[in-house]
């Protein structure tokens, strides 16, 4: 008897913080948000088909009736992002702001300033077996909304990485790393004793970060 009124006294509540959630918020914002994570709950479970497209739909639904308030929740987050992922110095090199940027140094042999850089969109392949360091120690830090890296590395380089995705994929040293806030922090352990050092900061949103020692 006891565990009927219970579970009577449960879903009287859950009704009336329904109806108080869909007057202030909408009900459709609040259907959303339940399918939400309803969607969720089915994709952990077994990375259904149908739960991916409630999940797009419901996502899609409160952006549709909630902009400004998502707006303002993906400014805040982006912001805390990068504070907590920026590179932790400041480096001496080239340093510039840019839309796009463009790499190619893949076919011969380049000479590898340090280098710095902020964009909106990054496309980015290397060869550093190939450059020729101007300073025992080069530092290249990359920073943007959305980057695909592809770096080969010399072994024999002295390694101090430091990468983060908010979104996307880090390949190092054939280790990989995927889905959400994805972040590599690695030194060779004799960094100090190698005569050519490499300082690489990678920092993006939605990023596919690749670097492969040979």
């Amino acid at each position: 008897m006891m565990n009927r009124m219970s579970s009577h006294a449960m879903l009287f509540v859950a009704a009336g913080l329904y109806l108080a959630l869909g007057a202030m918020a909408g009900y459709a914002t609040i259907n959303a948000v339940l399918l939400l994570y309803i969607g969720i709950l089915r994709f952990r479970e077994d990375r259904s088909r149908l739960a991916l497209i409630v999940i797009a739909i419901s996502a899609f639904v409160l952006i549709a009736n909630q902009i400004a308030i998502v707006l303002l929740i993906v400014l805040v987050s982006l912001g805390l992002y990068y504070m907590k992922a920026r590179p932790s110095s400041h480096h001496r090199g080239e340093g510039r702001a840019r839309f796009f940027l463009k790499l190619r140094k893949d076919r011969e042999s380049w000479v590898l300033p340090s280098f710095s850089s902020w964009h909106a969109l990054g496309d980015v392949r290397m060869d550093l077996t190939m450059a020729i360091p101007e300073e025992r120690t080069s530092s290249f830090v990359l920073q943007g909304l959305i980057g695909d890296i592809d770096l080969i590395v010399p072994e024999e380089y002295g390694i101090e990485l430091e990468a983060s995705v908010l979104l996307g994929q880090i390949v190092w040293n054939g280790t990989q790393r995927g889905g959400g806030l994805q972040r590599v922090v690695w030194r060779s352990p004799d960094y100090e004793l190698k005569e050519q050092r490499l300082k690489l900061q990678f920092v993006y949103l939605v990023g596919n970060i690749r670097i492969r020692p040979i």
